[in-house]
């Protein structure tokens, strides 16, 4: 039996024991180190180190720093903003995009007294989106517009390999005209691409003269080699502002009558209802084209055009899903996602 003085000694232990104060708990391992994490987020967003430079200065691993810098925008500690008049712009990209279903868009700031200065600044913002898209070994098709033309006057010129450039749409009868309008010759010599003429008007004479010129084989396998093409890029015209109204191929008794029928615009050549379907008029009956349908058949559809004159036509195509991506000004993405 242990005795009396034993007994003691452990009791005093005990007591001692109880008196001393009880130690502060060990960090779990998912704590949250904040100091490190703005220690970490000032060495990059502050002083531009790199992930990987940060990593070596504190002595730990590049995968910390990443899921430290992840946690410190979580959790509010850090918080980024743009300041520029601009951030509009791509927050309208995104919302067209998001709203009917784009590939992708691109918006810019228009500050234009006319049509021909909008046509030029939307053309210079999509000339580097539409170079993203030009590669190696892949045809593109073309329609006519202003648009389209300061689009690719203002391209970057591009060495490419094994690239055709085919014709939408048929001629105009007067050089005059397609000097404003005509981008396929252009776009092909800026890419040192093969050439593809319609040789067709786009308004025939007389529905007759369409279905004969539409027989013929040349004109077929200039329709078959667009409609199979990678990528086409396309602009659209107002009720008034279609390119087939500007250069007279269509007169005021037609065009009135077009648009008592509901044309609210022209697109690919054709007068289009508000739901892009083609209106059921003689004067369509003499266009040399595709439909928005047959048009579908291409992977990539860009759309290069702007203006309020023409939002009412672009709704349509865009409720259609007749493009993939749209180049656009504010103020008419502004109205499309009114």
């Amino acid at each position: 039996m242990p005795d009396a003085r034993t007994m003691g000694k452990k009791a005093t232990a005990k007591t001692k024991a109880r008196d001393r104060p009880a130690p502060e708990p060990r960090p779990h391992a998912d704590d949250w180190p904040e100091q490190m994490a703005v220690r970490i987020a000032r060495y990059y967003y502050e002083l531009g180190l790199t992930q990987q430079q940060i990593a070596a200065e504190l002595g730990i691993g590049r995968a910390r720093v990443i899921k430290l810098l992840a946690e410190a925008r979580e959790r509010g500690v850090v918080t980024i903003s743009i300041n520029s008049p601009l951030l509009e712009n791509v927050k309208l990209a995104e919302a067209l995009c998001q709203r009917f279903d784009l590939q992708g868009a691109d918006v810019c700031l228009v500050q234009a007294d006319d049509e021909l200065q909008l046509a030029r600044q939307v053309g210079a913002t999509a000339g580097d989106y539409v170079l993203r898209l030009i590669d190696n070994d892949m045809t593109i098709s073309v329609g006519w517009g202003m648009s389209l033309r300061e689009l690719v006057m203002q391209l970057e010129r591009r060495e490419t390999k094994n690239v055709s450039v085919v014709s939408l749409l048929g001629s105009f009868t007067r050089m005059s005209a397609a000097a404003r309008f005509e981008a396929t010759t252009e776009l092909a010599e800026r890419l040192n691409a093969e050439c593809h003429y319609l040789a067709a008007p786009i308004v025939c004479d007389s529905k007759s003269t369409r279905e004969l010129l539409i027989s013929q084989k040349m004109i077929r396998d200039i329709h078959r080699m667009g409609l199979a093409s990678d990528l086409a890029i396309v602009s659209i015209g107002g009720l008034d502002s279609a390119t087939i109204r500007k250069v007279d191929m269509i007169n005021d008794a037609d065009f009135q009558s077009v648009q008592k029928k509901g044309a609210i615009g022209n697109f690919l050549g054709y007068y289009i209802d508000d739901r892009a379907a083609l209106v059921d008029h003689p004067v369509n009956q003499k266009i040399i084209g595709i439909t928005g349908q047959q048009f579908k058949r291409i992977p990539r559809r860009v759309m290069i055009s702007g203006g309020l004159n023409k939002a009412d036509a672009l709704r349509a195509v865009l409720n259609e899903g007749l493009i993939t991506d749209i180049v656009t000004d504010a103020q008419t993405a502004r109205t499309l996602l009114a």
